[in-house]
């Protein structure tokens, strides 16, 4: 009986030793692909029907393909993830200027105020533009006006001053017209003459 009780225990301890089966795939792992430190030349194709030759009359093309290298090969000289990753003494990390700035609530709401602060200084600075052009048309206009003004004054002035004149000649005239003149058609009444005495 003691070895019934063990036998189940060696069938649990055989079942649990057996060894793990691995499944082995045929495809590898995506390589991790840097970014490109050069842009690729551009060779576009170009297709040509059949063409006679300009500079032989003679020769016709028949239709064929042409490749032409548009773009050579390149360096890429943009800051990308890869440089950032290697840094060191000789190859300092990227000036911070050109990385984005840090965005959330606060900073939008923010930019937004400073924005509509912005619209709001511009809207005034339109407004203060066209009250100055107003003004200016207004100090034109009294400039006009106060010379006309200087311009009547003098008109005024000689024209009062001749006026004073034509007075005094009118007072003189009348004065002359009020004294009573001689009579010239009267014949002058003569005196008796008297005799003359002889000379002793």
């Amino acid at each position: 009986m003691k070895y019934l009780a063990v036998i189940p225990l060696v069938l649990v301890a055989s079942c649990a030793s057996q060894p793990k089966r691995y499944i082995f795939q045929d495809t590898l792992p995506a390589p991790v692909l840097k970014p490109p430190v050069r842009y690729p030349e551009v060779i576009r194709t170009y297709a040509f029907g059949p063409y006679v030759d300009p500079n032989h009359p003679d020769l016709m093309h028949a239709r064929h393909s042409m490749y032409r290298v548009e773009e050579p090969a390149r360096w890429d000289l943009h800051p990308g993830p890869y440089d950032e990753a290697i840094t060191g003494p000789l190859n300092p990390p990227p000036d911070a200027a050109f990385a984005p700035p840090p965005t959330n609530d606060v900073i939008l709401a923010e930019l937004n105020r400073q924005r509509q602060a912005t619209e709001r200084v511009m809207g005034e600075a339109l407004r203060l533009a066209r009250s100055y052009d107003e003004l200016q048309k207004v100090i034109n206009e009294m400039k006009s006006v106060a010379t006309n003004h200087v311009e009547i004054t003098a008109r005024v002035a000689n024209t009062e001053q001749r006026v004073a004149e034509f007075e005094k000649e009118l007072q003189k005239l009348a004065a002359y017209l009020s004294q009573p003149s001689p009579q010239t058609n009267d014949v002058p009444s003569f005196a008796p003459e008297s005799p003359e005495k002889p000379d002793p």
